[in-house]
């Protein structure tokens, strides 16, 4: 989801550096370890970060050789919280592996 803090704030409310050192972090389709993985990402990859639940944090993030944060489209309010539906990835990682860059 997006739009969680309300249309005075931008759709996701940080930005956070993968911090895994032992290889690549999983993301998970839903917040919990037996859920499907559907990708992995390096260490020091950018997310957005973007719902919370438990353990878990939800997050956005480019995904291809010419995507980057900005093309994600969650850096401005939105009228009410939805699920995310630009052109970037979503899923969600275990939050104690990032590291707050912004937000």
């Amino acid at each position: 989801m997006i739009g969680l803090e309300g249309p005075a704030f931008d759709a996701c409310g940080g930005i956070a550096r993968v911090a895994t050192y032992d290889g690549e972090e999983p993301v998970r389709e839903r917040p919990e370890a037996g859920a499907l993985e559907s990708d992995t990402l390096p260490h020091r990859a950018l997310v957005w970060l973007c719902d919370a639940e438990g353990e878990w944090q939800g997050i956005v993030y480019p995904s291809g050789e010419f995507q980057d944060l900005g093309d994600c489209r969650v850096s401005s309010p939105v009228a009410e919280s939805r699920p995310y539906d630009g052109p970037c990835r979503h899923g969600w990682v275990m939050a104690v592996n990032l590291q707050l860059v912004a937000g």
